[in-house]
Formats: structure tokens, C-alpha cells, sequence
């Protein structure tokens, strides 16, 4: 089996949220994740395990922690999703990807086995990065749910620490309709006796861990205010950082003076991508795969402060989102251009705008996000911002 046999046996054999969405037989649970460990003889169960949870700032937390713990010398596996532009940046050693021929042979060497199960894309990705932490002994693994927590396949770890980024409205129909309903599943990762700390400290949220914390003897920890820097730009890297940092004061509290650099090279560290990215200097274009109301409101804040011009926003949406919610916080004076994408889960273009014409937001409609941003670039002049966001799979188009 070559690597896109493989490749395409993932994502055609299984459920697979990232291309489907929950309409096809979407799954979530313990159980499969455990037995098909169970199968693979628990690849990673004793390697030093950080689990991160929240709505937003899960992608950015894991990278700003392998930054921070490869100044220290040591090796740092990162489980994360979806991905970009490559199926193998789900997994990751600093800015190497899994090789092609691991993943080949891996799914060779199980196949038989994986086609009985019935095991999810999620699950079978997940089990495909421990295993290949597991061979080149990392000495660290981070592991990013991929949505919820309680019921996240990787929660099936015994992390050294969790932590929760923060709780915003997303994947509703799985996780609630309400704030409270979705810090309960986050919460799901607090282990007994495992500290966590907890990014997002509110009045509506906060007492939901610190009572699951409570229960479960688990000490709990608030992040704290950092002086410290990153590389990663954003009005909302600040609370990632913080979070970051407390993990990394709890765990090598004598090595501030390594980790700490980390901070301001995560992108030289890790090769992370897609937050709040500058992808094209004159006119200014960023890329940034927000793509909910929490993630909307940052984003909005920024080009307000960063924009001396016009801003042109560049959007797409997965049709489960709840639009109203990002339509309501988009600047009225903007140029929006609306894309469809290459992925069935997202909205058509002229859905999308006809979504905006009711929020006051008219423009353009495109079939994908490249036509859409040559058009921007050529309408926006040398002040101006294009912003290009909205959806993972509007930046996972782009042709850079």
C-alpha cells in the first residue's frame, strides 16, 4: 500500500467529521478509541502527556508549549486537527511531519484488523500519531482534543497535566447550546489527582472546574498575567499565552530561562500556521482560520486596530456554524467577499452571501477563496487589510 492508498483508505473507509460533519454515522464515545488501543498494545500510554481542551486556542496553546519544551532539549510529539494543507500535519516532532512511509505501513500492517472495528477517521489519526510518538520516543506528547472533551477519543490518555483554553459557542448540537453546558464537557478531561489549569477565568464558567476539580481531587490552577512575548500574532495569543506559560511554570519551574524563549519562536519551533498569519506584505493579507462567534470577536478587534484603510474580508463558513453570530460583530463599511470551498460541509458562496445581505454585508460571491483574493488584492489599495477567515477549509484552499 502506497501513502495515498493509505491516505484515501482514511478518509474514504470511516467516518470522518472533518470532511462529513456529524451526517454520516458520526460517533463519539470511549470505547472504540479504548479497543483499538487496547489493539495497538497502548502506543504512548507511558510517555509525559500535556491534554488541552477549549473552544478556542487549543492549536496555539500545544504549539506554544512544543516551542517552549524543544528550548529545553527535549523532543515533543503534537497530535492536532484538522489540518492545513497536509494530512500528515496532524502529526508532528517540532516541524517535522510523520513520514509518508510510516503512515503506509501502519495502515498496511493493521488494515485487516481497522475494517472489523469500524473506527472513526479521528480515532484511527489519533492512534496513527501515538504510534509514531511511540517509535521515535519523544519525550513529551501534547495531545489536542478535537471537540469537547468528555467524550474526546483522546481522552483516553493519563496526561501529567490539562489544560482548558476557554469556552465559547461552537459544535452545539454535540456539546449544548449554552456556555455552562460546554465548560461540562470540557471539563470531561479533568483527571483525579492531575492539575489543570484553566485559561478563562468568568463568573458563568468558572465554579463548573472548580467543582469538577473539586470532585476529583485535582488541583487546580488559574492562569496568571505572563510579561512574556510570542511571535504568534493576535489580540488573542495573550490568553494563550498565559495558559501556556502556567503549564510550563508547573512543570519546569526551574527552567523559565529555557521555556520562555520558546514563546518567541514558535513559529521557527513548530512551522504553525493560520493565526492571524501574513501571508502578503502589500496590501497587508492575513490568514486566520477562526470560525465562530469567540474567535470572530478577536478578529474584528484586530483589523479595527491594525487596519489604517479599508478592511476586505475574505469569509467562507462551514454550514453547521451559527452564522448570525459572526454576521452581527462584521464591520458594515467592510468589502466582503463570499467563497465556497472545496469541502462538502461548508456553505455555497451565494448562501453565504445571501446570509450577509440580511446582516447589512453585501459583496461579491466567489467559487473559491484564490479568485476571491486576487480580486481583493486588486481592489484594495496599499493601506488597506484583507482578512481571510471565516473557516479551516477557506484556508486549507489557498494556493500559497
Amino acid at each position: 500500500m502506497t501513502y495515498q492508498e493509505a491516505v484515501d483508505w482514511l478518509y474514504s473507509a470511516v467516518p470522518n467529521f472533518q470532511r462529513d460533519g456529524g451526517s454520516k454515522n458520526y460517533k463519539i464515545g470511549l470505547d472504540n478509541p479504548k479497543e483499538l488501543w487496547s489493539y495497538l498494545e497502548w502506543p504512548g500510554s507511558s510517555i509525559s502527556t500535556v491534554h488541552i481542551a477549549g473552544t478556542n486556542g487549543k492549536g496555539s496553546s500545544a504549539h506554544l508549549l512544543a516551542s517552549g519544551m524543544k528550548e529545553m532539549g527535549l523532543q515533543v510529539g503534537v497530535f492536532s486537527s484538522p489540518h492545513l494543507f497536509n494530512f500528515r500535519e496532524r502529526a508532528k516532532i517540532g516541524t517535522i511531519l510523520i513520514p509518508e512511509s510510516f503512515v503506509a505501513d501502519w495502515v498496511s500492517a493493521h488494515l485487516k484488523k481497522f475494517e472489523t472495528l469500524g473506527s472513526s477517521f479521528f480515532e484511527l489519526t489519533l492512534m496513527l500519531a501515538l504510534s509514531w510518538f511511540e517509535h521515535k520516543r519523544v519525550d513529551w506528547i501534547i495531545l489536542e482534543t478535537g471537540m469537547g472533551g468528555r467524550l474526546d477519543a483522546t481522552n483516553i490518555c493519563s496526561p501529567d497535566i490539562c489544560l482548558i483554553t476557554n469556552i465559547g459557542l461552537d459544535h452545539q448540537q454535540y456539546l449544548g447550546n449554552n456556555r455552562l453546558s460546554i465548560a461540562s464537557e470540557k471539563a470531561g478531561i479533568i483527571k483525579p489527582g492531575v492539575p489543570v489549569v484553566i485559561v478563562e477565568n468568568d463568573k458563568e464558567t468558572s465554579h463548573v472546574f472548580t467543582s469538577t476539580a473539586s470532585e476529583r481531587g485535582a488541583p487546580l490552577f488559574w492562569a496568571q498575567s505572563t510579561d512574556l512575548h510570542t511571535d504568534l500574532k493576535g489580540l488573542y495569543q495573550k490568553e494563550n499565552l498565559s495558559g501556556a506559560a502556567q503549564v510550563l511554570s508547573l512543570l519546569f519551574p526551574e527552567s523559565k530561562n529555557l521555556w520562555s524563549l520558546g514563546m518567541n519562536r514558535v513559529y521557527e519551533n513548530t512551522a504553525f500556521f493560520g493565526r492571524w498569519t501574513e501571508i502578503y506584505h502589500k496590501p497587508r493579507t492575513i490568514a486566520d482560520t477562526g470560525h465562530n462567534s469567540t474567535a470572530f470577536k478577536f478578529l474584528v478587534a484586530q483589523a479595527n486596530k491594525e487596519c489604517e484603510g479599508e478592511q476586505h474580508w475574505i469569509i467562507g463558513a462551514a454550514a453547521e456554524k451559527d452564522l448570525s453570530a459572526v454576521m452581527e460583530q462584521l464591520p458594515k463599511n467592510g468589502h466582503y467577499h463570499w467563497v465556497s470551498t472545496s469541502n462538502n460541509r461548508t456553505l455555497s458562496s451565494k448562501d453565504l452571501a445571501l446570509v450577509g445581505v440580511k446582516f447589512g454585508l453585501s459583496g461579491l460571491s466567489h467559487l473559491d477563496v484564490n479568485t476571491a483574493l486576487e480580486t481583493a488584492k486588486k481592489n484594495a489599495k496599499d493601506a488597506d487589510l484583507i482578512i481571510v477567515a471565516g473557516s479551516t477549509f477557506v484556508i486549507a484552499d489557498l494556493e500559497l
